[in-house]
């Protein structure tokens, strides 16, 4: 057994998840599927909320009678309002209409009123009672329909700037403000690289309802995260990244990736991604390039029972836009889609034989893909889909039998609930399928964190394939760390290929393990895991494997 490279106790610095980080399973790009992956506690994913401090609004009358005053209500009449018709606001006070009743009473009804402009999200409209003799049985009503008069930024995030403001602006433009607006173009800014923010909302107190906005704001310039996988079976490796956030109007980020040491195996892994927003809704262009190159030594199994192993040298290049469609405190959804091209390099050879095949590959292709979260109570609910079509031209060749005019699908959530106490489920599964012969960089990965805990990360890949997995946890809090939660998990997967020599996978696994973290910088995971099908295809068994994930950032 390959003793663990980093011991739990050697830990300067903290992890912080990315606030739309989702788990390695539901990621499209395969070849990433092998590189080592965080185990993250599920809460990690929620969806970023914005720090907003908004006082309730004041719609109660001021004290210019006693409460038990009595009246007999002849006619209402209203001041202000475009949100309601004025048959609607009638009928309202309908039910008291030649009644004797009370001041009090009256108000009660009026606090209605605000409570229907708050159901229907103007969360800065209120309805209220002014000052004046009721005595003859005819009452005023003002409605103060709130909206955003100004707003000021406190701090310096730089060039950024001009892009946060084209957001607040957008708020300034509607009248009155509703909770959706709001919502979302705070939640927009909450997601600019490297910013944080707080936002208080001073109430409305005069009648035409202007209200001010204050942004407090700051920016990290720069960022670097360290993921690091080691286990009883394969070199400890991580995975390091390098960030730049913001440095101009464009709010940009420019993420730079590189995997070291390279290990037995020879995986070598860079990558550059380049993102920036369009405009004030959003958009987003999206721009990467990476290369891995591996020499693993897990075998593939073939259907006459011989095993392979497969070198590969694959590049990697990609643009895109991207789309916030929902954005809300407690729910997210964005769709993308992408051009990219990949160029690979493949070697098959037979254990103990010369090279069995070299052949080139160059991908061409479209992606439609689509993330959506939602957290109600205390359930986190993730789903990501994925369409995938070759193009047979603009370059696209092959050497080998691929369908380089494929299509495949990819479907994959996630569900958590919070039992009793501090217990938690979790269900994930993933669905891939194409009736294809997929190109190695297009095909399914499974084993590891992917369906496969008792296995190597590359255990398994296919056309078409499906995986399942149950956690069952206990959060222990308040010991010194914000969180320490141990876990049992099982899964289970099943990979085919359409044709070619290559037999199916079975994947079975069982696993107890235990997460640390302190809820800011760092989280670490110890695991084992033990294969129940297929033998591990990097060992030839079904020995235990022990699991070490270290996640932090500088």
């Amino acid at each position: 057994m390959r003793p663990l490279a980093v011991p739990l106790l050697l830990l300067p610095w903290a992890f912080l998840a990315h606030a739309e980080s989702l788990p390695g399973f539901l990621d499209s790009h395969e070849y990433e599927r092998r590189l080592p992956d965080t185990n993250l506690p599920v809460d990690t994913y929620r969806p970023a909320s914005p720090n907003l401090r908004m006082p309730r609004p004041n719609a109660e009358s001021q004290a210019w009678a006693p409460a038990d005053t009595r009246m007999v209500l002849h006619k209402v009449r209203f001041e202000g309002g475009t949100v309601f018709p004025l048959s609607d606001l009638r009928e309202h006070y309908q039910p008291l209409i030649g009644h004797s009743i009370t001041l009090g009473e009256l108000q009660q009804y009026t606090e209605r009123l605000t409570e229907r402009y708050r159901q229907d999200g103007y969360l800065l409209s209120y309805a209220y009672l002014p000052p004046q003799d009721v005595a003859e049985g005819r009452v005023n009503v003002v409605l103060v329909e709130g909206y955003i008069r100004d707003y000021r930024v406190e701090g310096d995030i730089g060039p950024a700037g001009g892009y946060l403001q084209q957001l607040l602006t957008q708020l300034e433009a509607e009248r009155p403000l509703t909770r959706e607006t709001l919502e979302r173009y705070l939640g927009l800014a909450e997601r600019l690289p490297g910013v944080s923010i707080e936002a208080e909302l001073a109430m409305a107190q005069t009648a035409d309802g202007a209200a001010r906005l204050t942004v407090r704001a700051q920016r990290k310039p720069f960022s670097a995260a360290v993921t690091l996988a080691d286990s009883s079976r394969d070199d400890a490796q991580a995975l390091l990244t390098a960030t730049s956030n913001a440095q101009t109007r464009f709010a940009e980020q420019f993420k730079a990736s590189l995997l070291l040491p390279p290990g037995d195996d020879q995986v070598h892994y860079q990558r550059l991604d380049y993102s920036q927003y369009l405009d004030a809704a959003g958009s987003q262009l999206l721009l990467s390039a990476s290369r891995y190159r591996s020499d693993p030594g897990t075998r593939i199994r073939l259907d006459d029972g011989r095993d392979m192993t497969r070198e590969r040298d694959s590049e990697r290049y990609a643009v895109g836009l991207r789309q916030p469609v929902v954005v809300r405190p407690n729910e997210w959804m964005a769709v993308q889609g992408h051009l990219y091209a990949v160029s690979e390099h493949v070697e098959d050879q037979l254990d103990g034989e010369p090279s069995l095949r070299d052949y080139d590959t160059s991908v061409r292709a479209l992606s439609f893909e689509g993330d959506w979260r939602k957290v109600e109570g205390g359930r986190l609910r993730i789903v990501s889909a994925g369409v995938y079509q070759g193009l047979d031209y603009l370059g696209a060749r092959s050497d080998a039998d691929y369908d380089l005019d494929f299509l495949r699908l990819r479907l994959s959530g996630l569900q958590s609930d919070t039992l009793a106490g501090n217990w938690q489920g979790v269900a994930s599964g993933a669905l891939y399928w194409s009736d294809d012969r997929l190109p190695d960089s297009e095909r399914a990965g499974f084993g590891g964190q992917h369906f496969g805990r008792g296995y190597p990360c590359d255990q398994a890949d296919g056309d078409k394939g499906w995986g399942v997995a149950y956690e069952l946890n206990y959060s222990l809090r308040g010991n010194g760390l914000a969180l320490v939660q141990p876990y049992a998990a099982v899964d289970v997967a099943q990979a085919w290929h359409n044709r070619g020599p290559v037999d199916d996978a079975h994947l079975a696994s069982a696993a107890l393990g235990v997460r640390l973290g302190d809820g800011r910088y760092f989280n670490v995971a110890l695991e084992v895991a033990k294969p129940l099908a297929d033998v591990a295809l990097d060992s030839l068994d079904r020995d235990l494997r022990l699991t070490l994930s270290l996640a932090f950032q500088m």
